[in-house]
């Protein structure tokens, strides 16, 4: 008997329902979750790599932009009462 599946699952996930439904064994489990895991990092790559183009953007911009310090420097909460009650 074949079980028809209705939305919320696209066709992806109805594909791996079916694939599941088939029983796998522990090392092709895994290796399912390393071709999924190679496939997102395809598609992650393709959107950066669309993102660079339609930016317009060098290497030698990339590369400065990834060696740059951008998070947040907070102080402790010593300075912060310090700075809030100074002596």
């Amino acid at each position: 008997m074949q079980t028809i599946l209705q939305p919320p699952y696209n066709p992806a996930q109805i594909e791996i329902l079916k694939l599941f439904s088939q029983g796998l064994t522990e090392a092709q489990v895994e290796e399912l979750r390393q071709l999924l895991i190679t496939f997102r990092f395809k598609i992650l790559d393709e959107h950066v790599e669309a993102a660079v183009h339609k930016k317009g953007l060098t290497k030698k911009e990339i590369d400065k932009a990834s060696s740059e310090h951008r998070r947040t420097t907070y102080r402790s909460k010593k300075q912060a009462t310090e700075h809030q009650n100074p002596a």
